[in-house]
């Protein structure tokens, strides 16, 4: 929501400033942010390549964003120094179509810069904004634009002068859904490490349609679609920053993998077929953990995606994570040939799990809720939430410090108490300043924030934080959801990989929060088993007590 506020003002803003400026002077703005954008489209895959050879997950935003500001300066100076003179009109049409001239210079403008940070690898919400609200909008493509779409609005520019005007291959055909496919890029595994995808370690040795047999072998919903399968190979690579993981496994979600077709549609991959064989369905934001198979000599990861797309269509390009491609016109004849079962991903990262017991008296008869978590998240993705936090705790703080009261002989079952408040506060403080952050650091911080004067307003403070930002903010990132029985216990083993986790329990009702947190590290083909008991609670109010 932050973001949607500073753009809209910016453009505002930028609008009323050159209506004072003269149609002139805006019309020649207008023209220079429209030639450097059209020029940073044109070239940011060509000459990104020094950047690509360094850091791959950076370079298209960066180059466009460099070309783009550079070209747009120099467009700029170029006319201030060829042109000299002014249109005079009268004041009130002189304004209005300086006004006009302006609107659309600072739609293109923020606009670029925009596109330009939707390229970088950040996270899927920017300043609050998220292009599409869950996985099942992005499949769809139900987006909820910026106010005004100045990214959209450039990007149709960008679909109708390039491969007329400026020559080549249109950027559309492509690229039929820019934002869409910017999005899905960032729309990446949590802890996954390389977020792009060297050209070179990139292969397809077969794309086309399945016949009709085959679809029904494989079990595929076809359901009036046709099915084309798409057989990737991505080799893992010598050294870095020619690699595809710098970590033992391929990691990636399926949102990742975008087919582009001759009906100027862009698909994700309904499924892929598991070792070759069966059809397996697939989520946008499942993450998917793949270990690396020696296949004719190199350590490579084979998989067959299955993608569901209209039966007039044709396979154009393959995208994958972010910067490799492949055009698929040429391989649609060519003949697909079996392989066998272990040369797919075996998968042993997904065959450890975790088993919790929670040791806990007087439960209330609501649900009692479990979530796994990665054990860190980036600074980044809690900032807009842990600044507010720490500024509340700044206060209580300075109140206790000041005899305020109630503050100053507050006492509810111990929590408030000026020790613990200026703690909290302090690590509050010291966690702003980090890149990466461990919930279990994090969490104590966030709900101690919303502690109150008394043992009903901290009940009330805590269950509102918990369900209307603690919840939405975790939602994005956890590995996995699941009740406990009546005896506090998973009913079945968690599958999980091997990692560091958080273990985030908590119950309420209208008179009990209770929340309690641990962290466990799961090892591969291992079975984790934790009880959690009193000590690990993080927050504990009852309005019975």
């Amino acid at each position: 929501m932050i973001l949607q506020f500073i753009v809209l003002l910016f453009i505002i803003l930028f609008a009323l400033y050159m209506a004072n400026e003269g149609p002139l002077s805006a019309l020649l703005l207008l023209c220079a942010s429209f030639f450097a954008s059209t020029l940073a489209m044109g070239v940011y895959q060509a000459w990104a390549k020094p950047i690509l050879n360094h850091r791959p997950d950076f370079a298209y935003g960066v180059t466009f964003i460099l070309v783009f500001f550079l070209a747009f300066s120099l467009i700029r100076t170029a006319f201030d120094y060829l042109i000299r003179g002014d249109v005079e009109l009268p004041l009130w049409p002189s304004r209005i179509v300086g006004g006009v001239f302006g609107f659309f210079t600072a739609m293109i403008l923020i606009g670029s810069v925009m596109v330009g940070v939707q390229m970088l690898p950040m996270p899927s919400s920017i300043l609050g904004y998220s292009r599409y609200s869950s996985a099942a909008d992005l499949a769809s493509n139900s987006p909820s634009g910026l106010w005004l779409d100045p990214d959209g609005f450039v990007t149709s520019l960008w679909g109708m002068v390039s491969g007329r005007s400026v020559g080549g291959q249109p950027f559309s055909k492509y690229n039929p859904q820019p934002l869409r496919q910017w999005y899905a890029d960032r729309y990446t595994v949590q802890y996954a490490g390389a977020k792009a995808l060297p050209q070179s370690l990139l292969h397809v040795p077969f794309a086309g349609p399945l016949p009709l047999a085959l679809i029904k072998q494989y079990g595929i919903p076809a359901a009036g679609k046709q099915a084309i399968l798409i057989r990737t190979e991505v080799k893992h690579g010598s050294a870095q920053p020619n690699v595809s993981s710098d970590q033992g496994y391929f990691r990636l979600t399926p949102a990742e993998v975008q087919l582009v077709t001759t009906g100027g549609k862009m698909y994700f991959p309904s499924g892929y077929l598991k070792d070759g064989r069966q059809y397996t369905p697939v989520k946008l934001n499942n993450a998917m953990v793949d270990d690396y198979r020696t296949v004719h000599g190199h350590r490579q990861v084979i998989q067959d995606w299955i993608f569901l797309i209209p039966s007039s269509d044709h396979p154009l390009a393959l995208h994958m994570k972010q910067t490799a491609s492949v055009d698929l016109t040429s391989l649609s004849a060519e003949k697909l040939v079996p392989l066998r079962a272990s040369a797919y991903p075996q998968l042993p990262y997904n065959n450890s799990s975790l088993t919790v017991q929670l040791a806990a008296k007087n439960l209330s008869s609501a649900p009692v809720k479990l979530w796994i978590l990665p054990s860190e998240t980036r600074m980044g993705a809690v900032r807009m939430v842990m600044q507010p936090a720490s500024a509340r705790l700044g206060r209580i703080r300075r109140a206790m410090a000041a005899g305020k009261p109630p503050w100053s002989d507050t006492q509810i079952n111990g929590t408030p108490n000026t020790t613990m408040t200026i703690m909290y506060h302090q690590n509050a403080l010291n966690l702003r300043l980090q890149h990466d952050a461990a919930w279990a650091q994090l969490l104590p911080v966030l709900f101690a924030s919303q502690v109150g004067t008394n043992t009903n307003t901290s009940l009330t403070r805590m269950r509102s934080y918990f369900r209307h930002t603690i919840k939405p903010l975790l939602a994005s990132q956890r590995v996995a959801a699941r009740t406990l029985n009546a005896q506090g216990a998973l009913t079945k083993p968690i599958k999980l990989g091997p990692a560091h986790y958080t273990v985030l329990i908590w119950t309420h009702t209208a008179g009990q929060m209770r929340v309690w947190l641990q962290t466990v590290t799961v090892h591969e083909g291992a079975t984790a088993n934790i009880k959690i008991s009193s000590s690990d609670k993080i927050v504990s109010y009852s309005i019975a007590q």
